[in-house]
């Protein structure tokens, strides 16, 4: 699996100390979020500004109790603050959704296993405040994912392997299709984390639809 790597470890050989890191990936899908920093502990991880619909890719987080933060990109202001806790060896995600004047953190263990060599493995979390439960199909397929309201999280669930098709979300139970990602491409013993982000009927932020990669095996 690719991944980063991982320390357990509070000693060396030669006796010194070795933090033990959790690893770490967040996603801004806060619609009204200026451009920001990220904050662990008063340390400032992103080297660019993480703007909205983007975010950071995995990197070595702290373990045990973490105070993280979203700033102002190049300011002091604290625009959303908690405390998380974070096992040592786990993967996490951490999405800042709603509102910025009212942000939710939605926080994700990723327990990442190979799905086989003929399948691929999704995830999906519906982190859009304002959208209804939805679903999610391959267009003019199956159904994949099915009545997920907001903050919801699935486990990752076996999926086909696709090249360059095209996911949709449907409002739950209807074939009212939300938002459209075209030219996705699930790799066989792949696993991939797919969201739901924005807000319905916006002209600047409408729902769409972002996905990562989580591991290849």
């Amino acid at each position: 699996m690719s991944s980063v790597t991982l320390f357990s470890c509070t000693k060396t050989s030669n006796n010194q100390t070795v933090t033990p890191v959790s690893i770490l990936s967040v996603i801004d899908v806060s619609p009204d979020a200026p451009a920001l920093d990220f904050y662990e502990n008063s340390t400032v991880i992103n080297t660019n500004a993480i703007n909205y619909g983007s975010g950071l890719a995995y990197f070595n987080s702290y373990a045990g109790n973490v105070a993280f933060s979203f700033d102002g990109n190049g300011t002091s202001t604290k625009l959303g603050a908690d405390n998380v806790t974070l096992t040592a060896n786990h993967y996490y995600t951490l999405i800042l959704a709603n509102s910025i004047k009212t942000p939710d953190f939605i926080l994700l263990a990723d327990t990442l296993v190979s799905p086989g060599q003929t399948n691929s493995s999704i995830r999906f979390i519906n982190a859009s405040a304002n959208a209804p439960a939805v679903d999610v199909v391959v267009k003019k397929g199956s159904v994949l994912i099915n009545n997920i309201a907001y903050k919801g999280v699935t486990k990752f669930v076996s999926a086909p392997v696709m090249t360059n098709d095209t996911l949709q979300v449907l409002q739950a139970g209807t074939s009212t299709v939300l938002a459209t990602l075209p030219n996705i491409t699930f790799e066989s013993a792949g696993a991939y984390t797919i969201w739901l982000y924005g807000v319905p009927g916006s002209t600047t932020t409408p729902l769409a639809i972002g996905a990562m990669q989580n591991a290849a095996f």
